[in-house]
Order: C-alpha cells, then sequence, then structure tokens
C-alpha cells in the first residue's frame, strides 16, 4: 500500500494481482514515463488529492469515494469491450493532457475531460465537463450526466443527455440526439455532417448563434412529443447546405417555442418549416435560396 509520493524507475507489471493501492490522502505518483499494469493497475478508496502522472496505465483502475483525483500527462485504458471503468460513490477525477482509450468510463460525481483526446462507447457521471483537444475530433458514442457541459471542443457522439442541464458551446460536433429533459443550452457551435441534430425530448432553454450544416436530413430536428419543461428559444441560427429542411419544428400542439433572426440558406427542401399553429413567430428569419422557402414561419 503506497501512503507517500514516489516517482517509477521502471515499468511495473502485476499479472493477476493489484499493481498499486493509493493509501492516503494527497500522495503523487509519477510514473516518469513507465507503465504501469495489473488487475486492477491501480485502486483508490476514500482518499483524497491523489495525482498520478507522466506515463501509461492500459489496466482497469478501482476507485471508490476518491476524491480530487487527478490524472496529468497520462494514457489510460485500452481500446476492448472488457475496458469497463466504473468509479463509484462520490468519487471525482480530473483528466488533464491525457489519452483515453477505453469502452465505458462512470467516473462517479464529477468528471472532467481538460485538454484530452478521447475515444469511447459511453460516459457517465453526476456533474461532466469534457474541453478536449481541439487539434483533433474525438469520439464518445453516448454521453450521459444529470448536468453536462461541452466547451470548446471537437466531438463525433450519438447521443448526449443531461437530465437537470446539457449546455454546449464553441464546439464543432457531428449530428447527434440530444437525449435531455432540462435546461438546454446550445450556444455559438458548429453542427454538421450527421443525419440532424435532432431534439427530441421535453426541454427549456436557447438555441443561440450555432451553424447547423450539411446534414443528410434537417439541420435542426426539433419535434417533442411532450409539453416543455419551460419556453425554448431558437435565435439567430445558420442552416445551410442541409439535404432536407434547414430547421424543422415537427409538433403536434402548440408548444412555448419562440423562432427569432435566423438565417438559412441553400437547403434542398425548407429553410425553416414548423406545423402550423405551434411556434411563435419572432420574426426577422431570412431565407436566401432554399430550394422551397419557408413553411408557417415567416422568412424575408
Amino acid at each position: 500500500m503506497l501512503r507517500q509520493s514516489i516517482a517509477l524507475t521502471a515499468d511495473l507489471e502485476c499479472p493477476g494481482v493489484t499493481g498499486l493501492v493509493i493509501g492516503a490522502n494527497g500522495v503523487n505518483l509519477d510514473l516518469n514515463g513507465h507503465r504501469l499494469n495489473g488487475s486492477p493497475a491501480l485502486s483508490l478508496t476514500g482518499v483524497d488529492g491523489t495525482t498520478i502522472r507522466n506515463g501509461t496505465i492500459p489496466g482497469n483502475i478501482v476507485a471508490a469515494d476518491a476524491t480530487s483525483t487527478r490524472f496529468v500527462d497520462m494514457a489510460v485504458g485500452r481500446q476492448s469491450s472488457n475496458a469497463v471503468y466504473d468509479w463509484t460513490g462520490t468519487t471525482s477525477v480530473t483528466f488533464l493532457r491525457s489519452k483515453l482509450d477505453m469502452w465505458r468510463l462512470f467516473c462517479g460525481a464529477r468528471c472532467h475531460l481538460l485538454r484530452s483526446t478521447f475515444t469511447m462507447n459511453q460516459i457517465g457521471a453526476t456533474h461532466l465537463i469534457i474541453q478536449g483537444d481541439q487539434g483533433q475530433t474525438n469520439w464518445i458514442n453516448h454521453v450521459g450526466a444529470v448536468q453536462a457541459d461541452i466547451v470548446n471542443t471537437r466531438l463525433n457522439p450519438l447521443t448526449v443527455g443531461g437530465s437537470e442541464r446539457l449546455t454546449i458551446r464553441d464546439s464543432e460536433l457531428d449530428g447527434f440526439e440530444v437525449i435531455a429533459t432540462g435546461r438546454l443550452e446550445l450556444l455559438r457551435n458548429t453542427f454538421s455532417g450527421g443525419n440532424w441534430l435532432g431534439v427530441h425530448r421535453p426541454v427549456n432553454g436557447v438555441i443561440r448563434g450555432n451553424r447547423f450544416e450539411k446534414m443528410k436530413s434537417a439541420g435542426l430536428f426539433v419535434d417533442p412529443k411532450e409539453t416543455l419543461t419551460g419556453p425554448l428559444v431558437i435565435e439567430r441560427n445558420t442552416f445551410a447546405d442541409n439535404a432536407g429542411d434547414g430547421l424543422r419544428i415537427d409538433i403536434p400542439v402548440p408548444l412555448d417555442i419562440t423562432v427569432r433572426k435566423n438565417t438559412s440558406e441553400n437547403n434542398g427542401q425548407y429553410g425553416m418549416w414548423a406545423t402550423a399553429g405551434t411556434v411563435k413567430d419572432g420574426g426577422k428569419n431570412v431565407s436566401n435560396n432554399d430550394a422551397l422557402g419557408c413553411f408557417t414561419i415567416v422568412c424575408s
């Protein structure tokens, strides 16, 4: 059991047994460019302020109620369907300038991915912040949290959710489905290349200053079948070069949705389309060279 800070001088391979157990608060583990592996490679339970840096951990990590854990300049995980990292309790962790390659990561109460690169099928936490290295596109198929922030990153997901709040800002994302039921904020992003950006759950919030382009169907597709949890404002967005509609709001009953000051251009069908009588037209929407103009939303 490790109770003081150390630096490795060689790789530590522990097949079939635990590599290292952190047993005190404030331990700094410097891998010094080396590799730590075992079953699990690392175990942390009920400790605070652990920092692991400068190395590779390809094996699993066990963490329970381990607060303020930091991985700095690390390579963690391996691409395998068995690479499941399920950290429990009040566990909170930050990955800084690190590379994550795993199937699934559940990081407990709080999880921050900062200036890092990552490839995984699924990530979940109570509070989640993703701020990746913008130098490359990162892959997480399913992102889920109670409160989630995706900030200043490039990401290709299939679904993204926040049961209380989902904020995505200043980022570049492929088209995906929003699986959220609380506050939604999409601010100054570029969404492109997917089938659409789909909002299908009862949310509230603002979709402002984004660019929805080159989608295989609609740019932004909003079709909640339930009453929204509050007003939703769609404003100052650009819908461009989508194969179908730029903006499509397909809802069976009037909801508190306001559409204003948006621009659509070069879309294959309607620039902006909404079911008749279901949304508030806030005015100053513009359509340029859309195949079918606008429907029920007035465009100049």
